[in-house]
């Protein structure tokens, strides 16, 4: 299918989605929440692909936040549509069956950092900017952000972070946990695929199951995460890529992990 936002590849196990409007540096408008849900969709069902790498195009951006042009006019329905458009896509790359690995290069502002943050693993190169610059604007991130950034790295950073607008470098975002591989800008590639090989070469059985009880630690209260890990762990167990993971391991050999 012909993307008029972005383009998808596929080398192996790995899915490449490229959210291509770098003119615009890459930022997210309405036709691209929409072709990245559709996308999403198709993916998550597809068992060839094991892992997903997000990226933007050209050298300039990873995804530059919101298209600010296309909000200037907007009503406040409008808005909080849009706003339920942004989270309901988020929710639905937390919930894909396959990790998704950010691979951020320049600007990941506003809805940018937020996308990044909907990914199970970011790496990020040294010369990439961070930042919820929303509150210059009068507003602040609307679609999920402040929530999910108080989740993943504590209230006390995440207030700042909200509250200043400040943009800051992807060394302070190592440091915070946003992101969890750094590296010079020429070996962000290489980089990125030696992640998604890492991830490819698991069970795709173990790594939905993980996902899904990774989602509940976020989401729910503690006694029910736990309720649900004790499902996801048996259905993991019962598999046939436990068996050979276990099997392997007893006789010294590479597994075999074929998702089932």
């Amino acid at each position: 299918m012909a993307w008029q936002t972005l383009l998808y590849d596929r080398d192996g196990h790995v899915g490449t989605v490229t959210v291509n409007r770098p003119d615009a540096l890459n930022a997210l408008n309405t036709t691209v929440f929409a072709e990245l849900s559709e996308l999403f969709s198709e993916i998550a069902v597809d068992p060839d692909v094991r892992v997903i790498v997000l990226k933007g195009a050209g050298e300039k951006s990873f995804v530059a936040g919101a298209d600010i042009k296309e909000m200037t006019g907007m009503t406040r329905q409008q808005a909080e549509a849009r706003s339920w458009t942004g989270m309901r896509l988020y929710d639905q790359m937390r919930r894909m069956p396959q990790p998704l690995v950010a691979s951020i290069q320049g600007y990941a502002l506003g809805g940018g950092m937020l996308i990044a943050m909907a990914c199970d693993i970011r790496v990020a190169s040294t010369a990439a900017t961070f930042g919820y610059p929303e509150i210059r604007l009068g507003i602040f991130p609307g679609t999920g952000g402040t929530v999910l950034i108080d989740r993943l790295i504590g209230p006390a950073a995440a207030r700042a972070i909200c509250l200043l607008g400040d943009r800051f470098p992807a060394e302070r975002a190592y440091q915070l946990g946003l992101v969890n591989r750094l590296v010079e800008p020429g070996l962000l590639v290489a980089e990125t695929a030696d992640v998604a090989a890492t991830l490819a070469g698991y069970s795709p059985v173990a790594i939905r199951e993980l996902k899904s009880v990774l989602n509940a630690s976020l989401e729910l209260d503690f006694a029910t995460a736990r309720e649900v890990e004790i499902d996801a762990y048996g259905r993991a167990f019962e598999s046939e890529d436990r068996v050979e993971g276990t099997t392997a391991f007893v006789e010294k050999r590479k597994p075999d992990f074929k998702g089932r």
